[in-house]
């Protein structure tokens, strides 16, 4: 089996119960078949306390949760009796495995630590050099081999690697990378069902032509005027999703009235939002790697990068507003609310599954409006 990482993974370590933002609260926790299994046939008094916190469900079980979300069986020093007990053997696979992201195209296994954990949001985002990736190799046999078109797959790696380049391409604001990752994978998109991506990855791969793509876009795009009606669309639908953290609400009210006023000020905190660029560089990397070789399984390329490029925008959006709001906007301002935006958006199915239907059907979130946005809102220097 393949193991491919980012670079900075080796570098994580759960800190347990001294974590700012447990990730065993505030969300269902879903217990695999097997372990399941094995936690209804412990013994004794803790056997029993286990079977009463699991509830069954067809595909995966459920610990009942407490007060605030918490999951039954973290303790009040915000450590885990499952693993006090039994060992971290016995943890079940969400467990064992979260903040890990984990996902397999056939022999190849990718994995990633998620912008929700406190820890890997501050340690991915502190770098200032690019993010790259490592490749190695182990005895494991595979596991299964997904559905998966081969041809695609092979295509979507190397539209990936170039959707790297662009992301990194440092010579280059991050305003203009951002659109040029839109253009390149709406581009594909239309080419995915014929697999006929040869020539437009061959096209972007040219610098001139690049350059060329994003001056047309400037010209067409940076005199939009329609910012302020569609974000407030966005963040409308943002306030009808399951939230998570309660936190999230107040933000949602914050950025609100903030839009609602017209974003004042918004081009002089564009200049204090965007001093780290490399933190946006990094968020619109750590996306394409954890969702764009998804498209393989169902062919929906530029929803993965809508999702990314919407998370880049509403990140503008929530620096321009606290800027507004503090007069100021710190690192960890940036990634407290990175943090807590991932939460809300990429541990909640439900939530993805709107977001990912409105990006496909809702105007709102046309390949336009997200040009206009980047490009004539001020939120970007």
């Amino acid at each position: 089996m393949k193991i491919r990482v980012p670079e900075y993974y080796k570098d994580f370590a759960c800190i347990g119960g001294s974590c700012i933002d447990t990730c065993c609260a505030g969300w269902e926790v879903d217990v695999d078949k097997k372990s399941s299994a094995y936690y209804k046939s412990v013994e004794g008094s803790f056997g029993d306390r286990l079977r009463s916190m699991l509830v069954d469900y067809p595909v995966e079980d459920r610990f009942i949760l407490q007060e605030h979300g918490r999951c039954p069986f973290l303790n009040e020093r915000n450590l885990c009796d499952i693993y006090t007990q039994l060992g971290e053997g016995k943890l079940c696979e969400t467990c064992a495995n979260f903040p890990r992201h984990i996902t397999e195209f056939g022999s190849t296994r990718e994995i990633g630590i998620s912008l929700s954990c406190p820890v890997a949001v501050e340690l991915i985002m502190k770098r200032t050099e690019p993010i790259h990736f490592t490749v190695s190799e182990n005895d494991e046999p595979i596991s299964g081999y997904n559905d998966i078109d081969a041809r695609l797959y092979y295509s979507l790696c190397q539209a990936r690697e170039l959707a790297y380049t662009i992301c990194q391409d440092r010579t280059l604001e991050i305003r203009r990378r951002a659109v040029l990752l839109l253009d390149f994978t709406d581009a594909l998109q239309g080419k995915l069902k014929n697999r006929k991506t040869d020539k437009i990855i061959e096209s972007y791969k040219d610098e001139a032509y690049r350059r060329n793509r994003i001056e047309k876009l400037e010209n067409k795009y940076s005199g939009s005027k329609k910012t302020q009606d569609t974000l407030l669309k966005w963040l409308e639908l943002y306030d009808s999703l399951e939230h998570i953290k309660p936190e999230w609400q107040g933000i949602l009210d914050i950025l609100t009235s903030y839009v609602k006023k017209g974003m004042p000020g918004v081009s002089g905190n564009a200049a204090i939002v965007n001093e780290r660029d490399y933190e946006y560089e990094h968020l619109l990397v750590y996306y394409v790697y954890r969702y764009f070789l998804r498209a393989v399984l169902d062919g929906e390329l530029t929803e993965k990068v809508k999702l990314a490029s919407t998370a880049l925008i509403m990140q503008e959006l929530l620096g321009s507003a606290y800027c507004d709001k503090d007069g100021d906007f710190n690192f960890n301002t940036q990634i407290t609310l990175m943090r807590i935006y991932s939460k809300e958006t990429e541990h909640s199915e439900e939530n993805l599954e709107v977001l990912y239907k409105n990006f496909k059907k809702n105007k709102a979130f046309s390949i336009k409006n997200y040009m206009g946005i980047i490009l004539g809102s001020g939120l970007f220097v």
